[in-house]
């Protein structure tokens, strides 16, 4: 099966059916304070279609301020996904 990290934070992962945009975060505080664990962001049919779902994700999870700020983070993750297809 598919296990590709997109960046620190996001993998893509897949079953028989589908592509999925797994998160990974930390436990904040409590007895398990530092473990990690995965939620899933989103399923998606293609691997186009889970590519298109990151970068929307990184666009809308910005602290962005102005469009410019917008359009250079969405150039940045074209930049990610171009060197996570190798150039393809």
């Amino acid at each position: 099966m598919v296990n590709i990290p997109l960046d620190d934070k996001y993998t893509l992962i897949s079953d028989s059916m589908n592509y999925i945009i797994e998160e990974t975060k930390v436990i904040q505080d409590g007895d398990k304070k530092g473990e990690t664990y995965k939620t899933v962001y989103g399923y998606y049919s293609t691997v186009e279609a889970a590519l298109k779902g990151f970068k929307e994700l990184k666009i809308r999870t910005s602290d962005a301020k102005s469009i410019e700020e917008l359009l250079e983070i969405s150039k940045e993750t074209d930049k990610k996904i171009e060197k996570i297809l190798g150039g393809i």
